[in-house]
């Protein structure tokens, strides 16, 4: 499962809001972290290794987790612009004259067996239904 978004550490602070930080290197060995709140508290936090260190692979695993970020937000962007296509394609038509009972029965029954085909390939995609089992079509 994709954490990506979680943060790879948290610590609560105070009750009130943070509005200050301040990084203060003591040594290569030792950074510290000043944090001041709305109530005008000081704490003061000591940075753990593993946040001061970059680790050997980060460099390119952060490369790696952009490179599929920026494909994903393409992705994105495509199936966005592809919907918009199908939504203008697949309008329904509204008539300009009057239909006789017959027209709009077909038209109806038309709609209908469209609907029939994408109920059918919707239930293929899912598993519940098999491709090659017959739809029933209204004639």
């Amino acid at each position: 499962m994709d954490r990506s978004h979680e943060p790879s550490m948290s610590q609560n602070i105070s009750s009130s809001a943070v509005t200050s930080l301040v990084p203060y290197r003591v040594s290569s060995k030792q950074v510290l972290l000043g944090v001041g709140d709305n109530f005008g508290t000081l704490h003061i936090l000591e940075v753990p290794w593993s946040l001061r260190q970059p680790s050997p692979n980060e460099l390119t695993a952060m490369s790696s987790y952009f490179d599929r970020e920026c494909s994903r937000i393409d992705y994105y962007k495509d199936r966005d612009a592809n919907r918009k296509t199908e939504v203008v394609d697949s309008a329904p038509q509204i008539p300009t004259a009057l239909e006789t009972s017959e027209e709009e029965e077909e038209r109806l029954k038309k709609s209908f067996n469209n609907y029939l085909t994408m109920e059918k390939e919707f239930l293929v995609k899912l598993g519940l239904r098999k491709e090659d089992d017959p739809v029933e079509l209204v004639h």
